[in-house]
């Protein structure tokens, strides 16, 4: 049986582009894991008569309907009011919903009384239940509408993040009987998304019905998603192992690991396999590529750290860069990014290192240098990959965000070519 679900977010700020909204995807994931099917994300302004079209629209089309937002004490929290004319119902007062509210202050040290904001809080609509928020003022609301069900989370994310862990998710898996739905991502490097189609084509065209396969492209490598569905996850699982088995008799030598995630945990669970340890030298990323690293539970077993080596001077007295090198050849070159890793190989004594050098922009390197260019070298102390690349149209963050990640593709494909 498949189960399909709307999400809805509810908030102006989210409209302007004043914050990002993590809670779609973080609800999405946790669906997708007990078989239900996000088919559409709306996010709307705070005004009723949006938020009541969004019920429709998603009451119309799918089974669950999660809303994320409004429900605070201010007037831009319209989301209970507008769920009331959905639903041709009033508010009523729910007391144990002030008790919560009341426990919380006190844990939280707040001596005073509750205003009529807070007090407010304890109203929802007739015809809905809720579910008490151990992490917040705001309950959530459950709703069942003939066989659809529209569940209201608060916005804040931990709130809901909690509250979809402890609650939702169980209650969800009590109410459906869905299938199994199973995802597993493999890393490819090294040839364009359109090549790849095309050498793959009879392949895929071949996959089982059950089988669904995504192409998803970044700018330094593509992840390929095999999404299987059914009752027996054991045997999905051995089915997608097949499909990967015959995709690396095809295509292999563009293979980076046959279980991919983010980049920086491919590349730790390839350092620990091998028994390799690496650091970094960043001068235009600035630190992000330890950033992505460390942000791997363990990754102090791999990682011994990093120099940021953003001065032209640290790049001399730290790593011992040549100054008549940087004259010569400026600071964004191959001599300088190769002397760079092996500075900081050598005064950090790991295995491996990787360095970057270049002009994130906005404005044009202190020697000339336009902006975009960029030299990434990753080296073992005897051999050493050098690459140049030019990311004119970037701006600062994307800029930065992308050269980081290639750094790290590079190391894989250093270390999957020598090891």
């Amino acid at each position: 049986m498949k189960i399909k679900a709307t999400l809805v977010t509810i908030g102006d700020e989210l409209l302007i582009g004043q914050i990002v909204d993590t809670n779609s995807a973080f609800i999405a994931q946790q669906l997708n894991k007990i078989g239900i099917e996000p088919e559409e994300i709306l996010s709307v302004q705070d005004k009723m008569n949006h938020i009541i079209e969004a019920f429709e629209r998603g009451v119309s089309k799918s089974d669950v309907i999660i809303v994320t937002g409004g429900l605070g004490p201010t007037k831009d929290d319209k989301t209970k009011a507008a769920l009331c004319q959905f639903l041709n119902c009033e508010l009523v007062r729910e007391e144990k919903i002030i008790e919560n509210i009341v426990r919380l202050f006190t844990e939280r040290g707040y001596t005073r009384e509750l205003n009529h904001l807070n007090q407010d809080q304890a109203l929802i609509p007739k015809k809905s239940t809720f579910i008490q928020n151990r992490y917040g003022t705001a309950p959530c609301l459950w709703t069942n509408i003939e066989d659809k069900i529209i569940i209201n989370l608060p916005g804040v994310p931990f709130e809901m993040k909690g509250l979809m862990r402890d609650e939702i998710i169980p209650r969800l898996q009590k109410q459906f009987d869905t299938e199994v739905i199973v995802h597993r991502d493999i890393l490819v490097s090294g040839i364009p998304e359109s090549d790849l189609a095309i050498l793959v084509d009879e392949w895929e065209n071949n996959l089982p019905d059950f089988i669904h396969l995504a192409y998803l492209p970044n700018r330094t490598s593509i992840d390929l998603r095999f999404s299987a569905s059914g009752t027996d996850e054991i045997f999905l699982n051995n089915e997608i192992q097949k499909q990967i088995n015959q995709f690396k008799s095809i295509a292999g030598k563009f293979l980076i690991s046959e279980y991919s995630g983010k980049v920086q945990q491919v590349l730790g669970d390839i350092l620990k396999q091998k028994g390799l340890t690496i650091s970094t030298a960043e001068s235009c990323t600035g630190g992000n590529i330890a950033t992505l690293i460390t942000s791997v539970s363990g990754s102090s077993a791999y990682y011994f750290g990093t120099v940021v080596s953003y001065a032209t001077s640290v790049k001399t007295s730290v790593l011992g860069v040549n100054q008549h090198d940087i004259d010569e050849f400026t600071v964004v070159s191959e001599q300088v990014a190769e002397q760079m890793a092996k500075g900081v190989r050598k005064q950090l004594n790991t295995k491996l290192s990787v360095s970057t050098t270049g002009v994130a922009g906005p404005n044009k390197g202190e020697d000339g240098k336009e902006v975009g260019q960029v030299w990434i070298s990753v080296t073992d102390g005897e051999r050493t990959l050098n690459k140049n690349y030019f990311y004119p149209y970037l701006d600062r963050e994307d800029f930065i965000k992308i050269v980081s990640n290639n750094a790290l593709n590079q190391v894989i494909t250093f270390v999957k070519n020598n090891y």
